[in-house]
């Protein structure tokens, strides 16, 4: 067998084979999604509340927000932790320190970690909060 005849069996396998794999969003798409039920599980077993972006007030401000992070505001000096997740559910889930505190104790106990999983303070100077309901 020439050299040539070699090379291009090689190429034409190595070209058939990766025609059978899968596309290359199949292997980021997974992870995400399974990511974002895990999260919207360890926030419901918290106790955090779902506020769907239902009006174009709300969708303003949650488009505003740090995707898929765990924030703190105070209001009347008691804080008010939110994670917004734009994509997924087009949602805000909000909760208390009780609830807040919840997620951190599961989230440890799943031995999950990251900047997601702690509250970083959020105030935003004239953002609408009146639009997610009566406590902000």
């Amino acid at each position: 067998m020439s050299k040539l005849t070699s090379t291009l069996m090689a190429v034409t396998l190595g070209a058939t084979l990766a025609g059978c794999a899968p596309p290359p969003s199949y292997y980021t798409t997974q992870p995400m999604h399974q990511q974002s039920n895990r999260q919207e599980r360890l926030l419901m077993d918290a106790g955090f509340n779902v506020r769907q972006a239902d009006s174009p007030r709300r969708e303003a401000l949650l488009n505003r927000l740090p995707p898929n992070r765990m924030l703190v505001r105070y209001r009347n000096e008691r804080p008010v932790y939110i994670y917004s997740d734009p994509q997924s559910c087009r949602c805000l889930y909000v909760g208390n320190e009780r609830a807040y505190q919840n997620y951190r104790r599961l989230a440890n106990e799943q031995n999950l970690a990251g900047d997601q999983y702690t509250a970083g303070r959020y105030d935003e100077p004239g953002a609408d909060w009146d639009a997610w309901g009566s406590e902000w």
